[in-house]
């Protein structure tokens, strides 16, 4: 375990359809190949289809949030979205989210100010489409809202809430809409209050719903891919007969004039970090927008941004943030610096003013810049069926069904000009405007342990009032995974038999995979192995300095012109230190590909290492690593990676621990990373992926160019992982004062990635924890006892040899550490004992497969395996002897894992909070 230190930083209706077929959908609007539907009853669809993607995004979205919570119910919108997964007319209980888990790929909601959204992604199959369909219409029109789920609901919206008031920039802007709008539209928040959660009964539960979730009232946005005319029969056939409804006017929040908020700065002091954030806000204006929407890129940008220049190069800080939040009711922009204790925070807090304020006017050349980068962000957007969704769904809800104003923003960016954009950003961000936000960290009086009172007897909602039938025959389940076996076969022997594999005379493998990708871009990734535990001892830090100054200037071009060169590809390059080794990453337009990758090969090779480059990344990553690291989540992290180290301090597999990166990145000299370089770059120990729309004779007789005189007399050692097993533990470390705590508990197994029994404990995993609402875990956890909002379990199986790892994480309200550990080993103890049914069996084996599918079909996943292929002598073939090893699992086979692996003495688990024990600093 890691971490590194990196920048934080939009006709027709069918001819020759008979009008009888389609009868009720009208087409409205039409811009962009994005179609706009309406049906009798006033319900909206807009359809966005993309032939290229392999998924479909669903959202349907409802004009009701938090802003139409009665007085004194606040989250009673926010709370009716939790409960409208709990079961409607004619799908009872717990059968519809069941049902979501079975036939989508996922699924999720959300509530703000001005709407709730419940989102789906599910496959471009029609049966799903038109199951998830159903479900949607069976939500808006015959929820059944019950009141034995309300108690845990609201126990969980509190797990919800909890989480939220643990992040320090959230109570941030808690704190400012609270000054800006009092106890009382944005000033109330979306999550709800306790109090007030605690007083709504079902009478006004049921009353918000009939008010509000009605076809008029409410929009479908689609997107992906998906055949039109049978959605659109599907969706007439679902929503039409829902009838319309008399819905209340909006509320009007007050125009918001920020000059006259009377506090004008605030605080929060959580967490390990020291940042400052001037905040500009404002009533809403329109015609403002587009200029506001790109200042965060002009002002942060690396490295012309002026705040940038203003605050990280000078040493001022170590990062800028920049942020906009342009809503129908606000203009919000966020400028802010992240130092150090070690840093002035009263320079700090000029740097940002001068930065913004009292910068430099902006010029052509740094506008035409941001236009770019806008229209590059915007073909991504567009290629991507969930990114597009969302950004339709947004402009919906902001513009009062106007989805269309999404492409005049973009119209309005390009239309820009420098003297307009310089006088907004004078008129906007300005002390009138300004509110500053500082976040330091928790108080030393907040990090001391706790008494903990006795724990209350966990009160666990009776699950058993009705009896759960299956969703699916278990024939149903094994027809579809035949189904997806043979698809994905098919699919993976053509993609096959597109891939050219070949080997350099110095041994440097290469896999070229012709195909047209759905961004219309070439993707390449050169992986270099090099050196050995040995050689690499204490050179962690070293590795990471020198993979991020490769890219940051090189003899010939300087970091600007870098910059701008991947603006001008409409791609990216990133270079990253994984292991004993480097990654490269190209991308770009498929027609400016071939040029930009030698490009990118000729900065790497040739990197100037410019000394004030160096000086100040050693400097940003001292100062980011002096922090307190006391949050609940990395103490349990540190703390676990501790219990289970077997390697020796400097070892580039050892753990992370601040004070050894420290005395690394002290000893680091910039002839140091040169030496580095110019030791163990040009390795022959390397593989090289390309995947896109290229000529192959052309992209092989560049690589032979590039690559084939490259060597390396150093030995190279691949760095093992061997397996080992550890007696069971269980740590209460102490962290700071938090609403919530964290639960992370690791069992290891003598299985990797070609051990025989690696499937069946995927499946196994899947049914103990891979759906956040139905799986064995979620329901103990989650569902039952309502000790955490959210949870994870992962298996990992080491590439080489059979080691594996069962992680499983939470986070839990502080003080219920105790009960988490119980409910975690109540699910392993009950599988041990029981095993698992057929259904859950089948069932997870249909989405495993399901999804294995999904991202198959994206080219861009396949050339992602081609490195791990090569190294391991693989092809895709590999790929479909896992489906089929999966296919074949039986119940018997799952039961067998789960007692041969499943040792409860061998769990590790630390929980942190502030009722633990402090641990002794590592040396």
């Amino acid at each position: 375990m890691y971490m590194r230190i990196k920048q934080l930083t939009l006709s027709l209706l069918f001819a020759g359809l008979s009008t009888t077929l389609l009868a009720q959908p009208v087409l409205v609007k039409s811009e962009q190949s994005i179609e706009e539907y309406k049906l009798d009853n006033g319900f909206r669809v807009i359809l966005a289809q993309n032939n290229k993607e392999s998924k479909v995004f669903m959202n349907t979205v409802y004009f009701t949030g938090s802003l139409n919570d009665p007085q004194g119910k606040g989250g009673l919108a926010h709370l009716l979205e939790h409960l409208a997964f709990k079961g409607t007319e004619n799908v009872k209980g717990d059968e519809f989210q069941r049902r979501l888990d079975q036939f989508t790929l996922m699924t999720n909601a959300s509530t703000n100010y001005y709407s709730t959204k419940y989102t789906n992604v599910v496959r471009p199959e029609q049966n799903a489409l038109d199951q998830v369909l159903h479900l949607e219409a069976e939500r808006m029109d015959k929820l059944v809202l019950q009141e034995k789920f309300v108690p845990t609901e609201i126990d969980i919206v509190k797990r919800e809430r909890e989480i939220r008031l643990d992040q320090p920039f959230s109570v941030l802007i808690d704190q400012v809409w609270k000054a800006a709008y009092g106890n009382q539209h944005l000033g109330r928040l979306p999550i709800g209050d306790l109090n007030e959660l605690q007083s709504i009964n079902m009478k006004e539960l049921n009353q918000f719903y009939r008010t509000w979730y009605a076809p008029n009232n409410a929009v479908m946005v689609i997107s992906g891919k998906f055949d039109k005319a049978a959605v659109l029969k599907q969706i007439d056939s679902q929503f039409s007969p829902i009838a319309s409804r008399n819905i209340p006017a909006q509320p009007k929040v007050p125009v918001l004039d920020a000059s006259k908020i009377k506090q004008r700065e605030f605080t929060v002091n959580k967490g390990s970090d020291f940042a400052k954030f001037n905040i500009y806000l404002n009533g809403s204006v329109e015609n403002i927008k587009p200029a506001l929407a790109v200042s965060p890129t002009l002002y942060t940008l690396q490295p012309s941004g002026h705040l940038y220049q203003s605050v990280v190069e000078t040493g001022t800080a170590t990062a800028v943030q920049s942020s906009t939040w342009l809503d129908k009711d606000f203009n919000l922009v966020f400028m802010g610096a992240i130092y150090a204790p070690n840093h002035d925070a009263k320079k700090v807090s000029n740097g940002l003013i001068q930065g913004v304020e009292k910068s430099k006017p902006f010029d052509e050349v740094e506008l035409n810049r941001v236009k770019s980068m806008t229209r590059n962000m915007a073909d991504n957007i567009k290629n991507n069926a969930s990114a597009l969704g969302e950004r339709l769904s947004d402009y919906t809800v902001a513009y009062n069904g106007d989805w269309a104003q999404y492409f005049k923003d973009l119209d309005k960016v390009q239309n820009l000009n420098v003297a307009d954009v310089n006088k907004i950003y004078k008129d906007f961000l300005k002390p009138e405007y300004r509110i500053t936000g500082n976040i330091l960290p928790t108080p030393e009086d907040q990090k001391k342990a706790q008494q903990q009172a006795a724990a209350k007897p966990t009160e666990t909602l009776d699950k058993q009032a009705e009896v759960e039938e299956p969703l699916k025959d278990v024939s149903v389940y094994r027809a579809e995974v035949k189904q997806y076996v043979q698809e994905s076969k098919q699919y993976l022997n053509q993609k096959e038999k597109q891939i050219q594999r070949g080997k350099l005379k110095n041994g440097i493998q290469y896999a070229l995979f012709p195909t047209q990708t759905r961004d219309d871009k070439t993707y390449a990734t050169v992986a270099l192995d090099f050196g050995t535990a040995q050689s690499l001892m204490n050179k962690g830090e070293l590795l990471d300095l020198t993979a991020y100054l490769m890219f940051r200037a090189s003899k010939d071009q300087s970091l600007q012109q870098i910059a701008d060169k991947i603006i001008d590809v409409g791609g990216g390059a990133t270079v990253s230190a994984t292991g004993n080794g480097f990654t490269i990453q190209v991308v770009a337009r498929k027609e400016k590909f071939a040029e930009f990758f030698k490009y990118v090969m000729d900065v790497v090779k040739a990197p100037s290492f410019e000394q004030s480059q160096f000086d100040l990344i050693k400097s940003q990553s001292l100062s980011s690593l002096d922090r307190p690291y006391t949050e609940p989540d990395t103490v349990s992290a540190m703390t676990l990676s501790r219990l289970v180290e077997i390697y020796q301090p400097g070892d580039i597999r050892y753990h992370f621990e601040p004070e050894l990166a420290k005395k690394q990145l002290n000893a680091a000299t910039r002839d140091q990373v040169q030496r580095l370089h110019q030791q163990f770059f040009k390795t022959q120990h390397a593989q090289i992926a390309v995947t896109g729309d290229f000529d192959a004779k052309q992209i092989e007789k560049m690589l032979k160019t590039e690559f084939s005189t490259w060597t390396t007399q150093e030995p190279y050692a691949r760095l093992d992982s061997k397996y080992t097993a550890y007696p069971a533990q269980k740590v209460h470390a102490l962290s700071e004062q938090r609403e919530f705590g964290s639960y992370q508990a690791i069992m290891t197994f003598p299985v990797g990635v070609e051990h025989a029994d690696s499937p069946a404990l995927q499946v196994f995993r899947h049914i103990l924890g891979d759906s956040q609402l139905s799986s064995r875990l979620a329901q103990e956890l989650r569902e039952k006892n309502a000790l955490v909002y959210g949870f994870s379990a992962d298996v990992n199986f080491d590439d080489w040899v059979d080691s594996g790892v069962l992680s499983i994480g939470a986070n839990y309200t502080a003080g219920k550490s105790a009960q988490v550990s119980q409910a975690v080993h109540k699910v392993l103890q009950s599988m041990l004992k029981n095993g698992v049914t057929e259904q859950e069996v089948e069932a997870a084996k249909a989405s495993m497969l399901k999804k294995r599918l999904t991202a198959l079909e994206d080219d861009r996943r396949i050339h992602s395996m081609l490195i791990p292929q090569l190294e391991k002598g693989r092809d895709l073939n590999y790929r479909e002897k896992r489906d089929r090893a999966i296919a074949a699992l039986t119940k018997a086979d799952i039961d067998a894992v789960i007692k041969k692996y499943i040792q409860p003495n061998q769990l590790v688990e630390v929980m942190s909070d502030q009722y633990g024990q402090a641990e002794k600093p590592a040396k």
